[in-house]
């Protein structure tokens, strides 16, 4: 039986001093919700899609994603899973976490809204951007964090979300396109059993 696909935000970022408040967040949770709604209706699992801001640590499944937002990779909870070194990406960053086995996903709001300047004035569209970096983590969650993988989210062939971002980083102009919707298409239909969600970080 189709189910609703759940994508959990869970806020730590605050409201970046006005730069990213709760209108912010709502137009980039709408943003986000119409990226999925876009890729599941070629995914039998799935017949709706709901993004909930929070929510409780018991609430996602395996059917659901997670993401965390950040002030700075300095607040990362992907770096303090790490059991070896790593490098965080400059806007997010996802990994699977060996002691939870769950995955964690996670997005830096200050250097996505504010180019990482505490002081600095918001991007343009700052909801599309910030809604393409958590779509990115996500990507990464659902297809290359766990093993197998289903694909490399850097090398998906005419990809504009599921691509190299660190060098060039995504805009507000940016949307997903269809190498985007059939890699997550792709990774639904692989991943039947869905993945284990890392929920340390949300309210209980």
């Amino acid at each position: 039986m189709a189910a609703t696909l759940k994508v959990y935000l869970v806020n730590k970022a605050g409201d970046l001093s006005g730069r990213f408040d709760d209108s912010h967040r709502k137009t980039c949770g709408e943003k986000l919700k119409a990226y999925f709604d876009a890729i599941i209706p070629s995914v039998a699992k799935y017949n709706a899609v709901s993004v909930i801001w929070d929510g409780k640590a018991a609430d996602p499944t395996t059917s659901d994603f997670v993401c965390y937002l950040l002030t700075s990779a300095a607040d990362s909870i992907v770096a303090t899973k790490a059991t070896g070194d790593i490098t965080l990406g400059v806007s997010g960053s996802t990994m699977l976490s060996a002691a939870d086995k769950a995955v964690v996903s996670e997005v830096y709001l200050r250097q996505i809204v504010q180019g990482g300047d505490p002081r600095g004035n918001a991007t343009t569209n700052r909801e599309t951007v910030v809604a393409n970096c958590i779509l990115h983590e996500l990507a990464h969650n659902l297809l290359d964090a766990t093993a197998p993988n289903v694909l490399d989210v850097h090398k998906v062939k005419d990809g504009v979300i599921c691509r190299e971002t660190d060098n060039k980083p995504l805009t507000g102009t940016d949307a997903p396109g269809n190498a985007d919707n059939t890699a997550f298409q792709t990774g639904f239909t692989r991943r039947t059993a869905g993945i284990k969600q890392y929920t340390g970080g949300m309210p209980s």
